[in-house]
């Protein structure tokens, strides 16, 4: 019965008369708009650079990642894809020569993600990637934007928690960073993976990030 009721609420999302009787069906509706919206303006974006938007994306994950994060497994969390389809982006940029493929130190099994110097001048020239989306944006009142961000803030925290959404941000206000703890060339300390950590290192984005319950 769970599984009919899960059919029968997402069919009312494309039907205009149950959705006037049901928000949660009418924001369902503006979400999946949305999203295709977002699809046709990032695809236009990456046209523009002669890549893929999940070429952009890897391109970006490997650029703002932690290096020891940076793995594919985390790629594939990233893109919402299969392991198997996120190595096959990684080694298409790979063939491009963006892109380089390294063992991780201690765990042969895990496969990192770094950018050759040709990767990294790539990733800083489509940094504006998404631009239209902001620019959209822009121009509604401050206020509006405010509920819109608490209100988004709160979907997609169940969506995170549900397994469908993955979310990586830096160190800070994570449960297991642990700053200044350590010497000048590597001041601050994960207790995750139980590293040292060098400032810049803790300004990039990791997968793993915990919110602490104090922030």
């Amino acid at each position: 019965m769970r599984k009919n009721g899960w059919q029968v609420r997402f069919h009312m999302i494309f039907d205009s008369r149950s959705r006037k009787d049901d928000r949660s069906a009418r924001i369902g509706m503006a979400l999946f708009r949305l999203s295709q919206a977002i699809k046709k303006m990032t695809q236009a974006e990456s046209d523009a650079f002669g890549l893929s938007p999940v070429q952009i994306q890897t391109l970006l994950f490997a650029f703002h990642t932690r290096g020891d994060a940076a793995t594919v497994g985390n790629l594939a969390h990233a893109l919402g894809t299969t392991h198997v389809t996120a190595v096959k982006t990684a080694n298409g940029l790979v063939r491009k020569g963006l892109i380089v493929k390294m063992q991780k130190a201690g765990d042969r099994r895990v496969t990192l993600l770094g950018l050759t110097a040709a990767g990294t001048q790539t990733a800083s020239s489509i940094e504006q990637w998404g631009r239209t989306l902001e620019e959209t944006l822009r121009p509604i009142a401050d206020d509006t934007l405010a509920q819109f961000e608490s209100g988004l803030g709160t979907v997609v925290a169940a969506m995170h928690r549900s397994g469908y959404l993955f979310a990586a941000e830096p160190c800070s206000g994570c449960v297991h960073f642990r700053p200044n703890a350590g010497d000048a060339a590597a001041p601050h300390y994960c207790e995750l993976v139980r590293t040292y950590l060098t400032h810049e290192a803790s300004l990039k984005e990791c997968p793993e990030h915990t919110p602490s319950p104090k922030t």
